[in-house]
């Protein structure tokens, strides 16, 4: 196995992409890029607000068992 690393800034960049994924022993990881969105969606992701809420909801919870 060979890897190359192909900075597809380029137009020509990412035509060679293009034609190397015809390729039927070739593998592209990381071939598209996500927007934020997606990416958030995709490792089911939460807003700070909601993080911060629920980890002080646990610290309660925690901490009430000792009252």
């Amino acid at each position: 196995m060979t890897t190359v690393i192909i900075e597809d800034s380029s137009i020509q960049a990412e035509r060679f992409v293009e034609f190397v994924s015809t390729l039927p022993f070739v593998k592209i990881e990381g071939a598209k890029k996500k927007s934020f969105e997606e990416a958030v969606a995709e490792c089911n992701g939460i807003s700070v607000r909601d993080f911060t809420d629920k980890l002080r909801l646990q610290i309660d919870e925690h901490f009430d068992k000792y009252a």
